[in-house]
């Protein structure tokens, strides 16, 4: 199998064509791949682990030249990640779109709350439903003992008991909250957003009263559980292939 036969595989024949940034970012996309290297970033850290593992193919959710489109940056950091990069011996290829919707089911939102473990029902895109309330500091809690995320950060009332979630992992963007204030969900799962445009409607809500909080997890943390569940089946589906999810690490580091 190539890298191309694999990713093609993997973006489904009803979407060869569409336009999408999961595409050959470096290396020659007809090589034979035995040795699959999957990760969330590729962090010069990722690349060299995965260079010194022997990957013949690297496939990650986010862009790795700082910009979504790959579109070339002057910056003096891009550059020289461009210069590493052409001297890796493997094929790069970023997944990112179809992950998310390529057979309209977001694979990203199953893998996080398959390591979450909560019980209930989950309509394969941004909504789920627990079996059980549970408090938004519950839920918070479960986050970082369990998915493993460091800062889970809580706008609204903590107390608040939810069971409809919305979940919108990675970037909320401006405007992010929007959607998700006019339904009836209690609850919203998001990386970033923009404070002041979406955050602080949901503050207001928990002061007048209103059901509505926000779990702000971090862009790339929330994301990564979706990239490691992908790994674990492609280990399932391609047992001829050796495959290795390797970890970018937490983007920030803490005070204590």
């Amino acid at each position: 199998m190539t890298a191309k036969e694999l990713m093609e595989q993997l973006i489904g024949e009803p979407n060869l064509g569409k336009p999408t940034v999961d595409t050959c970012k470096h290396g020659d996309p007809d090589r034979e791949i035995k040795k699959v290297a999957v990760c969330m970033t590729a962090t010069p850290n990722v690349l060299d682990e995965a260079q010194a593992w022997g990957a013949d193919l690297v496939i990650t959710h986010e862009p790795t030249f700082h910009d979504h489109q790959e579109n070339p940056r002057p910056d003096a950091v891009t550059l020289r990640k461009r210069e590493l990069v052409a001297g890796y011996d493997f094929t790069l290829y970023r997944f990112h779109d179809f992950i998310h919707w390529g057979v309209d089911f977001d694979h990203i939102n199953e893998g996080f709350l398959r390591i979450a473990g909560w019980k209930g029902t989950f309509d394969g895109k941004t909504e789920f439903v627990l079996d059980e309330p549970k408090t938004v500091y519950e839920l918070a809690k479960d986050v970082k003992n369990i998915v493993g995320i460091r800062h889970p950060r809580i706008i609204g009332d903590p107390d608040l008991k939810v069971t409809k979630l919305h979940m919108m992992l990675g970037a909320g963007g401006s405007g992010a909250a929007d959607k998700f204030l006019a339904s009836d969900d209690e609850l919203m799962l998001t990386g970033e957003i923009c404070e002041w445009r979406d955050g602080e409607p949901i503050r207001d809500a928990g002061q007048l009263g209103i059901p509505k909080a926000m779990l702000v997890l971090g862009h790339c943390a929330c994301e990564a559980p979706g990239m490691k569940t992908f790994a674990q089946d492609l280990v399932q589906k391609y047992p001829a292939l050796e495959i290795r999810y390797i970890e970018s690490g937490d983007l920030f580091s803490y005070v204590d």
